[in-house]
């Protein structure tokens, strides 16, 4: 595991599993609204936060979540964050994203999408 120094908060790095490297993060909770948040970006060669593009070399980012007596983590594919318009790739990506794990109710229409959108990434441990 190499640190990230840049998104420290969300113990961020690049861990190598086997012959892949994969992104590592870990999601927090907020206290105002449901799903757990976390940052995922990096700097350009002007200094500039910006989000990962399809041009990243890991295979996709790892998001480990704990919360309402739930663990779980995301696998998400780089293929399935282009999709999701977390990196840019046809849209211009995002610099951090809610997490909706599955034990998350009550969510508004755009949340629950999300949440869908998510759900082949998600497994419980």
């Amino acid at each position: 595991m190499t640190p990230e120094l840049q998104n420290s908060d969300y113990e961020a790095g690049v861990a190598q599993i086997g012959d892949e490297a994969w992104h590592i993060r870990t999601a927090r909770t907020t206290p105002c609204k449901p799903g757990a948040f976390l940052a995922f970006w990096r700097r350009n060669v002007d200094g500039k936060t910006t989000p990962f593009g399809d041009d990243d070399s890991t295979v996709g980012l790892l998001v480990f979540v704990e919360q309402e007596g739930g663990r779980g983590v995301f696998r998400f594919t780089a293929a399935h964050l282009v999709e999701l318009g977390v990196m840019a790739g046809s849209r211009a990506g995002k610099r951090g994203f809610r997490v909706y794990p599955q034990w998350c109710t009550g969510l508004n229409a755009q949340a629950a999408a999300t949440q869908r959108a998510q759900a082949s990434a998600f497994q419980v441990y």
